[in-house]
């Protein structure tokens, strides 16, 4: 038998899919082996005759190294190059033309990490989770106290940065398969760890909740998926109330601080029209801008100027656009989005690889809840906060995020066909099976 799998491997030109090929050439030779046993064969017998049922090992590897190789995904790196397209045109009439060497900088810088992270070998997560997080820590710590500026209190650069966790997050996770109750607490215990570092490193509360509701869902998956074993629905208990905790805060928060700044956003964004004076003016300039807004053709930017252009241009950026070129143009971008959106969400769906599934879901989820959050708030449809769109935000560390989410992205489904399924194992299985015959 390992003759017949070695020969067989020997034909496939990707090293990184010959063990998983191997594994599972020997689980299917090893059963009907001995299902020939129990029908009264011997065990040299058995297995000779299961092998030489499998055929010629160099015409199977041959067949073999044409589905386990790498692959790429031309759709998604032409929507990721026109939506970069698309943003730096979007900005022009906005910045003015002296943006478009800066973006066409940045897009390069971006599409150099795309590529770079997509070469990479993503399973590096969930052999290195840990590390991976150390060490992702020491660079925002770094960068907050030596590199990135500080404005009115706040890093801006940090409030998409701290997203990188995201991923790293789901490399843990992988690390944590398979070892019951406890390995669901001490997810829940990395999320809590990850929220303190983000807020202290970022103060903005919306990537906090953000990356908090992503790292909630990830976890959730796993337990569905079986990866922490047995007892789903304890495990999916654990995970629920974590969940909850974030809103029973809220809910204490604004009843004991009913006069504070953030509930006085939210009672303007539920009836804007009695805080046109006060916090609802931004909602009051929303809903006149869109009034404006033409469905083919551009609006006129002096208009704009009679409300605070800054604020608008920082956090409600697809209003801006909207406005600027008209519905039709807004629709199109949308559409772009939405078929990126949809493209993600097939790797994930693609993946039989548990660690394949974690990342790519982990960078899914980060790139759908900004844009959707992104264009909620431009279009008042949420409280106004802050919101860091890919392609559509302008800023070096938002693009090299978004650009590392997708190169991981690429790095997926690169490998969706080398990397195969994990063999499921159970926690009280041993490691190894001592046989003896007599």
């Amino acid at each position: 038998m390992e003759e017949f799998i070695k020969t067989l491997t020997e034909q496939m030109r990707c090293v990184k899919a010959r063990d998983g090929v191997a594994r599972e050439l020997a689980d299917h030779i090893t059963d009907q082996a001995e299902t020939y046993e129990r029908e009264g064969m011997k065990h040299d017998e058995a297995v000779e005759k299961a092998v030489h049922e499998m055929g010629d090992p160099v015409e199977i590897g041959v067949s073999m190294d044409r589905i386990h190789r790498p692959q790429a995904d031309w759709k998604m790196i032409l929507l990721t190059f026109v939506l970069s397209v698309a943003g730096i045109f979007c900005m022009i009439p906005i910045y003015g033309p002296e943006i478009v060497p800066r973006q066409l900088l940045t897009m390069l810088a971006a599409f150099a990490v795309i590529m770079a992270v997509y070469f990479m070998d993503y399973s590096i997560l969930g052999r290195m989770g840990v590390i991976a997080y150390c060490v992702l820590t020491i660079f925002l710590w770094i960068g907050k106290n030596f590199y990135f500026p500080m404005i009115n209190g706040r890093v801006p650069a940090m409030a998409v940065l701290v997203y990188l966790y995201v991923p790293v997050f789901a490399g843990i996770l992988y690390q944590l398969r398979m070892r019951g109750d406890w390995a669901v607490l001490m997810a829940i215990a990395v999320i809590g760890l990850t929220m303190f570092l983000a807020l202290s490193f970022s103060s903005i509360m919306t990537s906090i909740f953000n990356m908090y509701l992503i790292m909630i869902v990830m976890t959730g998956a796993a337990v569905a998926k079986g990866m922490f074993g047995r007892h789903k629905k304890r495990q999916m208990a654990l995970v629920t109330v974590a969940g909850l905790l974030p809103l029973v805060y809220v809910l204490i928060a604004v009843c004991l601080n009913v006069n504070s700044f953030r509930v006085q956003r939210i009672l303007a964004f539920l009836n804007w029209s009695q805080y046109q004076q006060e916090e609802g003016y931004l909602y009051k300039a929303i809903h006149d801008i869109l009034n404006q807004t033409k469905f083919v053709g551009g609006g006129n930017m002096e208009f704009l100027k009679q409300y605070p252009i800054e604020t608008m241009l920082s956090e409600m950026t697809p209003l801006v656009f909207v406005y600027l070129y008209g519905f039709l143009v807004g629709f199109l971008l949308i559409g772009l989005l939405l078929l990126l959106f949809l493209r993600a969400l097939m790797i994930v769906y693609a993946q039989k690889n548990q660690l394949g599934f974690l990342v790519s879901m982990s960078c899914f989820l980060v790139i759908f809840l900004n844009c959707v959050e992104g264009f909620m708030v431009s279009f008042a449809m949420l409280p106004l906060t802050t919101t860091t769109l890919p392609f559509l935000t302008r800023g070096v560390s938002t693009a090299l995020v978004y650009a590392v989410l997708i190169g991981l992205l690429l790095s997926v489904h690169r490998y969706e066909k080398v990397l195969t399924a994990e063999r499921k194992l159970s926690q009280y299985e041993p490691k190894w099976r001592l046989r003896v015959r007599l």
